[in-house]
């Protein structure tokens, strides 16, 4: 052999051979195919668990504080009381992080065993996914899974074709064509003629994209090897599917880790939101003032200590050489352990629970359920939930995701003829079309055919009794001249199309011909084609209503029926579309052996690429302005004949690609020349209707003070109107325009477009700009217009880029995420919104019909966009505020309780002794005050927009949804500045909590220390010391957290009762009852016999009465001077729901009586609900708000 028997990678690239390792056993193996996500196994997992969790910085400094605790002379606290929360916290870490390991082991159990069968000795053997090689020959069944990324070498098909399905790799369940290359075929077509000799592949490395592959195939033909170039149609991923297709034969190239699957499979992105970045401050502000407060309480100690030296009997110095230096610095660590509950060492922990919560009910949200596609909301990155609630920027694509992505043939244009006209009377239109084609059908296939029912067959509307005439050939204008002669560039071989009727069925051939599509069968043997977009299948699927089916392709041929007869053409060569390209051609040879690329695409590209003479350009440009004046989508078609010569040329240079990267740069460029002198056909215009609640959903968001940009690949006055159409552009809008092809035009446009900026904003009008991809492309390449265009944009209420590519996508999206800071969401149903949904904060991807690679990618995913209005102005606002005023109060809880540590040293001569028992410091974080906090962070609602009233008639109770909920609705958006404008988590509302808990904390120590002083315990008259005191104001600060909660909880449910009374105040009753009889220095039998003094139950009550006062001034003084839109719409919601509740209270009788109610509530519930609201005002009871 002329190559070496073995595997090598070098330059780039792979070399092996078919079944290698039966010739040499001992080289160097690929990867196996063995696939292992999991990150433990039993002996791993306790230490890189528990390796994992000090990878946060809170975790590494109680660790380091549980390590203090634990040397005696510098600690007064039992070590467990540091401990045990430490390993509660990490526990639980570290259970949720082995669960979720134990779901990855049993997921790659499930797919290393999954069977398959490889061919050796020409015989098909069983084996497994595991075991499979590099090199193997592969057969796989229909339906079957690939094991590993495979080279197609043959099929069941003679012409080598099969069709696989991806939507386990990138969500598209739309089948894609993949074929081997035709002598593979002739070698590997059945077990039968299964040929065992030994081939090579020489293959690029393994790489992450799904949709490109270079390699090159050697087989031995005729004694000698041949090089066959092979592309991403002979490579047939691992996870895919084989579908429509009996079975296939493949050689194994990639394997395991190598596999592209496996390559994308990174590990997900780790976000943070800005609440916990300023959060991680705040708690390095509070490890300074601990510092700051240990040190004035060892200063203290050191002064006291220097003054009544160390000699006193009761105290525990065996040592008496230690100075009052040495002591004091002792005391410091002392200090620093018991201020440590500054800082509290359950909030990460109920942060993480509280947003799981939070995330399960937006997925349980039926309110943002899609019945059209059965799906809820997704969450898929839970740490960023209170970001949702403080978005600025939303960055949207139109086609699918503010449109149906639902496609309906309009019109068409074909030379200079318009076709598609409407009719007013949709019934009439059906007569007409009934009476004039029905003796025409099984010709003209205008009615649905049997056989084929592509996705857009529902939506087929199209109607023309002129075009139709035309293509019966009755009309007068089938033999009107057209003369049109289209010529190869070296004139060797043309064609001529002489009249309208053969420009009609060449422009419709055009469309059955130049596209992606394939036809699959179901289980009942129909058929609908599939393609890469609803685009392509409705104008293959009009092309067939009109008569010109497309029913099917090979490799190297297409067939059709055309008007009823079959029609069959070679296909020599087929350029797929991509957002680059924005184009799609193909290469045939038609039945007179004439070559011809028939080529569709965006019409700035299609336009630039036609001949000097044209008929039919001018005529076509005014209706394509029409169509965009409407929002149509738009293409054009165009064609080219092709010499022998010319096509040879061409064809050699495919064949002699250079090898790697720069094949696809070469590719590019002669398909750049040959899809030019092109003779424009036609156009199509293909509507795309809004989705449902669009307009309304923008008009809040932009209530809301989000600004809302339309990035789409749809040419200037298509995107504007369609943002008018959805109320992105309104009435009062200006609306400035940037569509320059030059930079210094550019230039001179934004300058003017400053002077129109500035005069809006002087007279306070509202506005939006329009700009062009190419004009985009020079600001987002110079950093002087950049930063103009930024300082205008921020200000405007929205903003249209159109003609914009999907890298120019991601560009638009840093660009104001870095230079203005602030939130932005991008939200997106395509492959193509991929990069823009991963620059964006935050990322929503939307189920549509273009795959699940934009879900895959997003942070939420969505059924539709009018979910947003929920996911951000109801989901997002709460959380926001929950999140916000979890962490607040958090720092509250902890100030309360630790100040009155601080101030206890002062009474024990600052020697470092603590004031509460071990055991109740372990337990005020982790249990009495936990569980009411992350219930009331998972249910809180400011404001519920939804009210429901009970209305009893005709003795039936019925849940009434008033005109409350409309005006609620209404106003809703107005409240979403509270997170945008970082109304609640702000450093001065932390100092703010952070000093009420010092003042409460004071209050508590203070007022009991006063009552309790030689306070007496029993009938005996001795006076309680340090445990009854302690127990009395550790009791307070429990009392006084639970009715901090419960005066600051807006919403209550079930869930909040439960919390405050049974799993805070029940279990620390119950805590303080064993505490009697548990063997300890500090609490055995003192709580019961506090419980029996009325002082300590006075105490509880006076102190819950000056805090209950001290809030009620805050709060009545915040509503007089300092009331907050928020408080206002509350306010008004409770003053209506009064008088509402008040007036119905009054009509009850007269309800079950009148004769007018009781037939009011037989009619629907939403008629139900149009009567009652209308009855309410015509009783001028309600004030109109």
């Amino acid at each position: 052999m002329f190559w070496q028997s073995r595997p090598v990678t070098y330059n780039n690239q792979r070399t092996f051979e078919s079944n290698f390792y039966l010739v040499q056993q001992d080289v160097p193996q690929f990867p196996s195919n063995f696939i292992k996500t999991s990150r433990y196994n039993l002996v791993t997992f306790l230490p890189f668990s528990l390796l994992l969790q000090f990878t946060r910085y809170a975790n590494i400094y109680f660790l380091c504080i549980a390590i203090i605790q634990c040397i005696p002379i510098l600690s007064t606290l039992n070590p467990f009381s540091a401990i045990a929360p430490l390993v509660f916290v990490l526990g639980l870490s570290m259970c949720r992080e082995g669960w979720e390991d134990y779901g990855r082991h049993v997921s790659d159990n499930e797919v290393n065993s999954t069977d398959c069968y490889v061919i050796k000795d020409r015989r098909v053997t069983k084996t497994t996914w595991a075991d499979i090689q590099v090199g193997d020959y592969v057969y796989v069944r229909q339906d079957e899974s690939f094991p590993a990324d495979l080279i197609v070498l043959g099929s069941e098909k003679e012409s080598g074709a099969c069709y696989i399905e991806t939507s386990s790799l990138d969500g598209e369940k739309n089948l894609k064509p993949k074929s081997a290359i035709l002598d593979s075929q002739q070698m590997y077509q059945s077990l039968d003629t299964f040929n065992d000799q030994i081939i090579k592949v020489v293959a690029e490395t393994p790489s992450q994209s799904l949709y490109e592959f270079d390699a090159q195939l050697h087989l031995p033909i005729n004694s000698e090897f041949k090089k066959f170039q092979l592309t991403a149609k002979q490579l047939l991923l691992r996870g895919a599917q084989l579908r429509n297709t009996s079975w296939i034969i493949g050689i194994v190239v990639y394997t395991g880790q190598d596999s592209k699957i496996m390559r994308n499979a990174d590990a997900s992105r780790v976000k943070s939101s800005e609440i916990e970045r300023t959060m991680n401050v705040l708690i390095l502000g509070i490890l300074c003032v601990q510092i700051a407060l240990s040190i004035i309480s060892c200063s203290f100690s050191s002064a006291w200590l220097t003054k009544f030296g160390v000699d006193s009997f009761y105290l525990d110095y065996t040592n008496d050489s230690l100075n009052p230096s040495l002591l004091s610095f002792y005391v410091f660590f002392s200090y620093i352990l018991l201020y440590n509950t500054m800082i509290p060492i359950s909030l990460i922990v109920s942060l993480e629970f509280v947003k799981v919560f939070q995330s399960y009910f937006m997925e349980m949200d039926v309110e943002m359920y899609v019945q059209q596609r059965n799906k809820f909301c997704k969450v898929q990155t839970t740490t960023i939930n209170e970001e949702l609630g403080q978005v600025e920027y939303i960055f949207s694509d139109k086609t699918g995701t503010l449109t149906c992505n639902q496609m309906e043939f309009k019109y068409s244009v074909i030379g200079n003829s318009l076709y598609g006209k409407e009719h007013p009377n949709q019934s009439a239109k059906t007569e007409i079309m009934l009476q004039n084609t029905l003796p025409l059908q099984n010709k003209l296939q205008i009615h649905p055919m049997e056989g084929v029912q592509g996705h857009s067959m529902t939506n087929f509307n199209f109607y023309d009794e002129e075009l139709i005439n035309i293509i019966d050939g009755g009309n007068s204008k089938t033999t009107a001249n057209v003369n049109l002669t289209i010529k190869s560039k070296d004139n060797k071989s043309q064609i001529t199309i002489n009249n309208q009727k053969e420009l009609v069925d060449y422009y419709f051939f055009l469309l059955s011909s130049a596209h992606e599509c394939i036809i699959q069968y179901d289980q009942d043997k129909n058929t609908s084609y599939q393609g890469p977009s609803p685009d392509e299948i409705t104008l293959v699927d009009a092309a067939a209503r009109m008569g010109y089916k497309f029913t099917g392709a090979s490799a190297s041929e297409q067939n059709f029926m055309i008007l009823n007869q079959p029609r069959k053409v070679k296909l020599l060569k087929s350029f797929e579309f991509d957002s680059n390209r924005k184009r799609m051609s193909v290469i045939i040879k038609d039945e007179k052996g004439i070559i011809k690329l028939l080529i569709k695409g965006a019409d700035s590209i299609i336009k630039s690429r036609l001949s000097k003479e044209q008929k039919f350009l001018d005529k076509t440009i005014e209706w394509l302005e029409e169509f965009s004046r409407i929002g149509l989508r738009c293409l054009l078609m165009a064609t080219r004949v092709l010499s022998e010569d010319e096509y040879k040329k061409f064809d050699n240079e495919y064949n002699n690609l250079p090898e790697g990267e720069q094949r696809q740069i070469e590719l590019n460029r002669i398909t750049d020349e040959l899809e030019r002198d092109l003779t424009l056909i036609g156009a199509t215009a293909v509507e795309d209707k809004l989705q449902s609640q669009v307009p309304e959903t923008i008009a809040d968001l932009l209530k809301a003070n989000i600004k809302v940009w339309m990035l789409t690949g749809d040419k200037l006055e298509t995107a504007e109107n369609i943002a008018k159409s959805c109320k992105l552009i309104q009435g009062d809008f200006t609306v400035m325009r940037l569509s320059e092809f030059n930079e210094q035009d550019c230039l001179d446009k934004l300058k003017d477009i400053q002077d129109t900026y500035d005069l809006c904003i002087k007279e306070n009008r509202k506005k939006s700009i329009v700009i062009e991809g190419q004009s985009l492309d020079f600001i987002l390449n110079s950093n002087d217009m950049a930063s103009s265009f930024v300082s205008m944009a921020k200000d405007c209420e929205s903003i249209v880029c159109c003609r914009v590519t999907p890298k120019q996508k991601a560009d638009v999206v840093r660009l104001i995420k870095d230079r203005l800071n602030k939130i932005t969401l991008a939200i997106g149903d395509g492959a193509n919104d991929v990069n823009m949904i991963q620059a964006a904060h935050i990322g929503v991807g939307l189920y549509g019909n273009e795959g699940m690679r934009a879900v895959q990618s997003s942070d939420f995913a969505l059924g539709e966009f009018q979910c947003l209005w929920r996911l951000l102005l109801v989901h997002g606002h709460w959380n926001y505020i929950r999140i916000s005023e979890m962490i607040l109060y958090f720092f509250y809880k902890n100030m309360l309780f630790t100040i009155p540590q601080f101030f206890f040293s002062f009474f024990c001569a600052f020697s470092a002794q603590s004031f509460y028992d071990d055991w109740y410091i372990t337990l005020y974080n982790l249990i009495f005050t936990a569980l009411p906090l992350i219930i009331r962070a998972t249910f809180d609602q400011d404001i519920n927009y939804k009210q429901f009233l009970n209305y009893d008639a005709n003795q039936k109770i019925r849940n009434v949804q008033l005109k409350q909920e409309n005006y609620l609705k209404q106003k809703f958006p107005y409240l979403y500045y509270v997170g945008q404008k970082k109304t609640i988590f702000t450093i001065p509302s932390y100092m703010m909590w952070a000093f009420t808990g010092v003042i409460h904390g004071m209050i508590i120590f203070f007022f009991l220390f006063w009552i309790m002083d030689y306070e007496a315990l029993n009938i005996d008259g001795i006076t309680g010391g340090l445990a009854p005191y302690s127990l009395t104001v550790y009791t307070a600060i429990i009392l006084v957290a639970d009715f901090q909660i419960i005066i600051q909880t807006k919403y209550w449910t079930l869930f909040n009762v439960v919390a405050v009374s049974l799993l805070s105040l029940f279990l620390y009753a119950g805590y303080v009852i064993i505490s009697h009889y548990w063997p300890g220095e500090l609490m055995m039998y003192t709580p019961l016999t506090i419980l029996k003094m009325p002082s300590f139950w006075l105490c509880q009550f006076l102190i819950l009465v000056i805090v209950g006062a001290m809030e009620a001034f805050r709060s009545e003084f915040n509503r007089q001077y300092f009331l907050e839109t928020a408080d206002e719409i509350l306010v008004k919601t409770k003053q209506f729901t009064f008088t509402l509740n008040e007036w119905l209270s009054k009509q009850k009788k007269v309800a079950r009586q009148d004769s007018f109610w009781a037939e009011i509530y037989k009619e629907d519930e939403q008629e139900q609900v149009i009567q009652f609201e209308e009855t309410i005002k015509d009783a001028n009871q309600i004030p109109n708000q």
